[in-house]
């Protein structure tokens, strides 16, 4: 019931992309000065069930290596509450990423991020929970959308490649962001 949904807004998202006129010749980022080409991004969530709590907060810093290469670092925080199994389970997530996007065409790239959280672990068989760092490896393709002369959406659609996360449930993993260049 999901896909249809995604699929339809990602249409919608990729077909309103028309309605913006900017040129499409763009300056080499090699010549432009570092300032402007450092960009910044932000992503946000809020996820509310009968047995799950999530926001999320995790601001980014990039730069523009070449017209098609950037590369960037981010922070997470998160609030997570579990309350099904009979159990209650919150914690605070924290932690860092690394990544790096290619553009393939256009406005299509491929985008690959190293993450570590520390969090509380689920592990209620020993000594209670403890705080335990995760590393998470994702890959997959984005589409950025530029809605100003310096602002893009960026719809992202990663497979996390730890099968054994404590915090990502399911894959693929559907992000969105904004950013905005200096």
């Amino acid at each position: 019931m999901r896909f249809p949904i995604i699929f339809s807004f990602l249409l919608f998202l990729f077909n309103q992309s028309a309605c913006f006129s900017f040129d499409d010749a763009e300056e080499d980022v090699r010549n432009l000065p570092v300032k402007e080409r450092i960009f910044i991004g932000l992503s946000a969530g809020l996820s509310f069930s009968s047995f799950e709590t999530s926001i999320i907060l995790s601001p980014s810093i990039g730069y523009r290596i070449t017209n098609r290469l950037s590369s960037g670092v981010g922070g997470t925080y998160q609030y997570f509450s579990d309350r099904s199994f009979g159990r209650v389970f919150n914690t605070h997530i924290y932690g860092w990423s690394v990544f790096s996007r290619f553009v393939l065409y256009k406005g299509f790239f491929a985008h690959g991020e190293v993450e570590s959280l520390n969090m509380k672990s689920r592990d209620f068989e020993n000594s209670g929970p403890t705080r335990i760092w995760e590393m998470n490896y994702f890959l997959g393709p984005g589409y950025r959308l530029r809605i100003g002369e310096k602002a893009y959406f960026n719809l992202l659609l990663l497979y996390n490649f730890n099968d054994k996360s404590q915090i990502y449930f399911q894959n693929p993993i559907f992000r969105f962001n904004f950013e905005i260049g200096l």
